[in-house]
């Protein structure tokens, strides 16, 4: 099979394959209801992925690259720190599924990084991202680091909140108060 055939085929078994893992979540995804969910035999699927494991990381890895993209361009578009803010709190809100398989593979990382290595040397690709939006915006560079780490913790922390929850209106209270908080932190 061409290569590059063989790439837009397993891409498009990902597609139809994450709204099964959105579904029934990562742990108690099989591979044979992966397969069924991308309406291929479990022996087609095993063409592409091996394992249970290989199939997670797959989906992992093309979700952090397609939310990246999406981040870095949300976050180009703001005028403050602020808005850098309030934008990317939109962004997770408006990508919530996202953020739920992200933590449920965080969580197996956490467990087995033999398997999911590239996933915890990734955790912090968000990082830079925002800590070179936050230094456009205002935060001084000498501070950067420290406070886009803090305020990926925060993110992240009311995000898990969140996709346990589903209480939007409890969670985006605490991000006001976060975001009132964080002006005070990204004064020079």
């Amino acid at each position: 099979m061409d290569p590059t055939a063989e790439l837009r085929e397993r891409d498009a078994l990902l597609d139809r394959i994450r709204a099964y893992a959105d579904r029934v979540g990562v742990i108690a995804m099989t591979l044979e209801g992966a397969a069924a969910s991308a309406g291929i035999t479990p022996s087609r699927l095993a063409e592409f992925f091996d394992t249970k494991d290989d199939l997670v990381v797959a989906l992992v890895a093309r979700n952090r690259i397609k939310l990246r993209t999406k981040y870095a361009d949300v976050l180009s578009t703001a005028a403050s720190a602020d808005e850098a803010r309030r934008a990317m709190w939109r962004f997770y809100v408006e990508t919530k599924n996202d953020s739920c398989l992200f933590f449920e593979a965080y969580g197996l990382a956490l467990q087995d990084d033999a398997h999911y290595r590239e996933f915890l040397l990734g955790v912090n690709d968000w990082l830079d991202v925002m800590k070179n939006t936050l230094i456009q915006s205002g935060v001084p560079s000498g501070r950067a680091e420290a406070y886009a780490t803090l305020t990926l913790a925060v993110f992240r922390g009311l995000m898990m909140d969140l996709c346990a929850t589903d209480e939007r209106p409890r969670v985006n209270a605490a991000m006001e108060l976060w975001f009132k908080a964080a002006d005070w932190l990204s004064e020079p």
